[in-house]
């Protein structure tokens, strides 16, 4: 209980370092009222933006946790837990360049279907 209270105290202090690093959108406001496509497309595309950086600050505090449960493991190269930090670590940064990879994605489709002359915004 003692190594899981500390551990959510580091997180709360660390939280707010990572959610200030996210730049704020230039221009763009909620829809109040979503009477056409475009207020629609505006919407999904601010809410996807607030979920991608949201999954990678959450990201950088499960690697800050994993890293304090790898030093505090107390063994050697073969202790079951620093095997299984590893792993967690291997899945993290995995989800985190699927994600990378995700939203490079959408810049492509778009450059390709648009043109370079668009200014693609997600």
């Amino acid at each position: 209980m003692k190594k899981f209270l500390s551990i959510f105290i580091l997180a709360l202090l660390v939280l707010p370092l990572g959610v200030s690093a996210i730049p704020e959108p230039k221009n763009i406001q909620l829809p109040t009222v979503l009477a056409t496509t475009d207020d629609l497309f505006t919407f999904v595309r601010i809410a996807l933006n607030w979920i991608f950086y949201a999954l990678l600050v959450l990201a950088v505090v499960y690697i800050l946790i994993i890293a304090i449960d790898y030093v505090t493991s107390g063994g050697g190269g073969g202790s079951d837990k620093v095997k299984a930090n590893g792993q967690r670590l291997t899945y993290v940064l995995l989800g985190v360049a699927l994600a990378l990879l995700a939203k490079g994605l959408l810049y492509l489709v778009c450059y390709l279907l648009a043109g370079a002359s668009t200014s693609c915004q997600f």
